[in-house]
């Protein structure tokens, strides 16, 4: 609660919708709400890291401190959430996530425990707890990875959590529209970006990879486009060239064979 209030002035004053981002700290997550204040909405950003050293980011959000992988955490977040923002929220993204390179041999029960909470479990619970609590149609965003159907050596678990995630945007769009007429879901999968918090403490060679805030604006671009079209549904491949630059491709991916 301490988090939310040092902007409090600012949530009860402005009246501009909200883009909610579930991770929004750090990486892709602290860009995406950078994008969504440069859009005229109000970035209500989510995460374990404290905001208030970030003075480019505090001065243009409202922060909950929130850990996805504890119950406790997840339905406090939703009490703030249900008395602060309820009604405001018209975008969620779901970017939070943590990264795991072992072969399954070596990981742990906790490795296990600890995955599935940050990537599904705490996640799935905050978003039932949010759509339960709305009347008004939203925009899901979904940002699961390239992960969630390339297969990689030694991300098995990584992998599987990401393909789950992208599964569950696929089928919870037809029940969110019947709940919601004019709701939508978009899904967006990603490659390697310049996020070093969440590479550590892998080693990865990120240098070639892309930078999160031309991954960024190019997910508003595609979701604001989206905004005025008919289309519920969304799916788009962010791709990495050789040189790092995004390439995007619409669409799904069929899944790559192990051999």
């Amino acid at each position: 609660m301490k988090e939310l209030k040092f902007r409090k002035e600012n949530h009860q004053s402005n009246h501009l919708p909200k883009a909610l981002i579930l991770g929004g700290t750090d990486g892709l997550g602290r860009q995406l709400a950078l994008e969504a204040a440069k859009n005229s909405l109000w970035p209500v950003v989510t995460g374990r890291r404290s905001v208030l050293g970030d003075k480019e980011l505090r001065e243009i959000c409202s922060a909950i401190r929130l850990d996805l992988s504890k119950d406790k955490s997840v339905n406090d977040g939703l009490a703030i959430l249900r008395h602060w923002f309820q009604s405001d929220v018209g975008y969620v993204f779901w970017n939070a996530g943590v990264f795991l390179r072992k072969p399954m041999h070596s990981v742990s029960p906790d490795d296990i425990d600890r995955m599935i909470n940050v990537h599904l479990r705490g996640p799935m619970k905050f978003l039932q707890g949010f759509h339960k609590m709305q009347e008004r149609p939203y925009h899901l965003v979904v940002i699961a990875s390239t992960s969630s159907w390339r297969v990689r050596v030694d991300e098995t678990l990584y992998c599987a959590l990401k393909a789950a995630k992208a599964a569950f945007a696929r089928n919870f769009a037809r029940e969110l529209v019947g709940d919601l007429f004019k709701s939508k879901v978009t899904l967006v999968n990603p490659g390697g970006m310049k996020t070093p918090n969440f590479w550590e403490p892998s080693g990865q060679d990120i240098s070639g990879y892309m930078d999160p805030k031309e991954v960024a604006e190019i997910i508003w671009r595609e979701v604001l486009l989206q905004k005025d079209r008919d289309e519920p549904y969304h799916e788009v491949q962010i791709l990495r060239n050789e040189d790092g630059s995004p390439r995007v491709e619409y669409g799904p991916k069929l899944p790559e064979l192990p051999f």
